[in-house]
């Protein structure tokens, strides 16, 4: 079959949220794992791509020394013309293949290897794994994510059909990847045209459909190194604990506390469920089959650390938290209509207790910024904190209403007087990107006026220079109707710009 390179369609995906040391120190922490200091560390990642994501962690974290490893030459000049344009002095990108790397490069605290695990053959992977070993520090965290079943059974299909379309065409890489939507969007029509008129007609056709439409506003580097590679090897989770093991690697935790922890379920499933797994690695290989994951980002730490598990809610003190949910009306049936709720990444929590409300909205009120769990406790009920409300947000924690950091970024609550926003989103959004990183490493998609905004949010204008700035530049060049009509007059532009300003503010780009 015909092989994308890199260098021809680059994979310019963003930056890696759950990647950034902040993130996996407090995980360790959490589990016993002392990890090591996040703002003077030694970071490494493997599959670099275009730098985005450890430019991102190197421009928050400028006593950080970051190394970048990619074998794409096109991918690496990027890489490294961003950094110099950012003025970045504590990161460089080499041009190496993963089975030349040795430990010429020395010790490092955490190691990031996204998107390479599974996309490359057995002798990388295994070279891959063993370096995580050589190469981490003793208390040091590594990160690889990885395609996993069972989900990936049902994404193949669809796989395997744009692979089949593209075996003979020699064309070139867009065209290659055009012609693979084509085909399977017909196929996929043809099967749900029969699915309709047959009784017990193929009714995969549905799962076809999802994925189809899962793509369909994915961008050709991610459905060229996707759908389209050579090699795309999913595993389970657990055969995946065990490669590491082999390494001499144990399994730390997940990234995202939601694939460890047992979602709410009603009290006899619950206990049912309990009996089956023997230990947590089971355990979580279930609620893989149970949730049908298709993709895993695993923290990895040496075999011979003593981890704690589960964790004890103590394993807070020093953690900062921060709220990942928004505190919702009247009107979700599931609850009574009178309690305060609030709807995060990992459903509804109705906050029937009043000390975890308390907490929740003191968190609330101190978005974006991560609060230490000290502080919290004083703001609350320090007497009551660690014995009643810390196991509820330890509990929060798990099902995806927070986040847990260590040396946390801090971003601004409310615009200054000459608002500055993160270096490397403003140098993103210039480039037309459409989802740049926050301060906390967070990516979201930004609306039209504040994307539009963001490269020149350097410090040096104030509002109504800004304002002016909407009205004669942004407004006549703009497509988006939002931006067209904020320029119609000043006074518009300054309503509008106030608007788009908090909405900076309240996702962690705007800095001090």
């Amino acid at each position: 079959m015909p092989v994308i390179s890199y260098d021809a369609i680059p994979y310019e995906g963003t930056a890696v949220e759950a990647s950034h040391p902040r993130r996996l120190a407090a995980i360790g922490r959490l589990f016993g794992l002392d990890a090591p200091p996040v703002a003077s560390a030694r970071i490494l990642e493997f599959g670099s791509a275009i730098g985005e994501n450890l430019n991102a962690i190197a421009a928050g974290l400028p006593g950080a020394a970051c190394i970048g490893i990619d074998n794409a030459p096109r991918q690496v000049e990027f890489a490294r013309k961003v950094a110099a344009d950012l003025g970045l002095q504590n990161v460089r990108f080499d041009l190496r293949d993963i089975l030349e790397v040795g430990p010429e490069l020395g010790t490092f605290d955490y190691i990031i290897a996204h998107g390479v695990y599974s996309w490359v053959e057995a002798p990388v992977r295994d070279r891959l794994l063993r370096l995580c070993r050589e190469l981490l520090a003793p208390n040091g965290i590594a990160f690889v994510s990885y395609n996993c079943y069972p989900g990936w059974f049902l994404r193949q299909p669809l796989r395997e059909l744009m692979v089949f379309a593209t075996r003979n065409l020699d064309a070139p890489p867009d065209r290659l990847v055009a012609h693979a939507r084509a085909m399977a969007e017909i196929v996929v029509r043809t099967s749900l045209d029969l699915e309709a008129r047959l009784p017990g007609g193929p009714l995969y056709a549905r799962v076809l459909a999802r994925e189809l439409d899962f793509i369909a506003d994915r961008p050709d580097d991610y459905v060229a190194h996707e759908h389209l590679e050579p090699t795309n090897t999913p595993v389970f989770f657990a055969d995946f604990v065990a490669h590491a093991a082999g390494a001499g690697l144990q399994y730390l935790g997940d990234a995202w506390p939601l694939r460890m922890a047992l979602p709410d379920l009603a009290p006899g499933i619950a206990r049912e469920f309990a009996t089956l797994a023997r230990g947590h690695i089971e355990r979580e290989q279930l609620l893989d089959f149970v949730h049908g994951r298709t993709f895993r980002e695993s923290l990895l730490c040496s075999k011979g650390i003593q981890l704690v598990r589960p964790p004890h809610p103590d394993a807070l003190r020093g953690l900062s938290l921060r709220l990942l949910g928004d505190f919702i009306g009247p009107g979700e049936e599931r609850f009574d209509p009178a309690l305060p709720k609030l709807a995060h990444p990992g459903g509804i929590l109705a906050l029937r207790d009043p000390d975890l409300l308390e907490a929740v909205r003191y968190l609330a009120d101190r978005r974006p910024a991560a609060v230490p769990a000290e502080e919290l406790a004083a703001a609350v009920d320090p007497r009551r904190f660690w014995e009643r409300t810390a196991p509820k947000l330890l509990r929060l924690f798990f099902h995806g209403g927070l986040q847990l950091e260590v040396e946390p970024a801090s971003p601004v609550s409310r615009p200054g007087p000459q608002p500055r926003a993160f270096a490397m989103a403003r140098h993103q959004a210039a480039r037309d990107g459409t989802m740049p990183v926050a301060l906390t490493h967070a990516v979201h998609e930004v609306p039209p006026l504040p994307l539009a905004l963001l490269p020149y949010l350097d410090g040096t204008r104030d509002h109504d220079q800004l304002a002016r700035l909407i009205v004669e530049e942004l407004a006549p060049a703009a497509r988006d109707d939002a931006v067209r009509a904020a320029g119609v007059s000043f006074a518009t532009a300054r309503v509008a710009l106030a608007a788009a300003l908090q909405w900076l503010a309240r996702h962690g780009y705007l800095e001090a």
